[in-house]
């Protein structure tokens, strides 16, 4: 609960309403009645580096509700394939082995303050495994809407330190913090949630869209990624 406090004030702290309502939506609203209304299009699954096969396999595994999160992972999925390395890009929930990878990269939406199910199941299932291989994770939350010190340490703090505790075998080498994505056109929201994006609308001045992912930062950390495993 501290930590959920944490950064609700520090990342929102410029209206006390948006503090009340995130609260509500994590700790009043029935987990039920957030629904995940995914669609073909939001589950990207690629390979590629096929023409390298001595190099070091990667998979980038992800889970994601509207897609932004698919699209993250597709754009470091092929940023490391630019750099020489064989990746496969999977939806969490279709990963049935690790076995076949040299590195590991997971990354996980933040949906009602944690990372979704499905992630939260391949590590909880692949645990030993990831302890022993070279492992990422990234999420992809509109926390970061503004990736300034305060709001990564509240971030890093509330949904990535609490993994990093009950996983303790796993030392990340790299740990990416990115913003996300709301577009009412485009995406199914249902009510709850078009109730928590339309004041959050109002809260950080936008209108039906915001894009919040840093495509240069992310291709950045791609690359920290890559200087790692030299």
């Amino acid at each position: 609960m501290k930590g959920r406090l944490s950064v609700v004030s520090n990342i929102f702290s410029v209206k006390v309403l948006s503090r009340l309502l995130i609260l509500f939506s994590v700790l009043v609203v029935p987990a039920n009645l957030f629904s995940y209304p995914r669609t073909p299009a939001d589950l990207i699954e690629i390979s590629c580096g096929e023409e390298h096969p001595e190099a070091k396999r990667i998979l980038v595994a992800y889970d994601t509700i509207h897609g932004s999160t698919a699209e993250v992972a597709e754009r470091i999925g092929t940023e490391l394939c630019a750099r020489g390395f064989q990746v496969d890009v999977r939806l969490a929930r279709n990963v049935l082995s690790v076995d076949a990878y040299d590195v590991i990269i997971l990354g996980s939406a933040i949906y009602r303050f944690n990372w979704l199910p499905d992630a939260r199941k391949l590590l909880k299932n692949f645990y030993a495994t990831l302890s022993s291989k070279p492992t990422a994770f990234f999420i992809v939350c509109a926390a970061m809407y503004d990736d300034t010190p305060e709001n990564k340490a509240a971030v890093q703090e509330s949904f990535v330190d609490p993994i990093l505790v009950r996983y303790p075998g796993i030392t990340p080498l790299a740990i990416g913090l990115f913003g996300g994505a709301v577009d009412f056109k485009t995406n199914r929201y249902n009510f709850f949630e078009k109730i928590v994006l339309r004041i959050l609308e109002k809260v950080l001045d936008f209108k039906d869209s915001a894009d919040w992912r840093d495509w240069q930062y992310i291709s950045t950390w791609s690359e920290e990624v890559w200087s790692k495993l030299q």
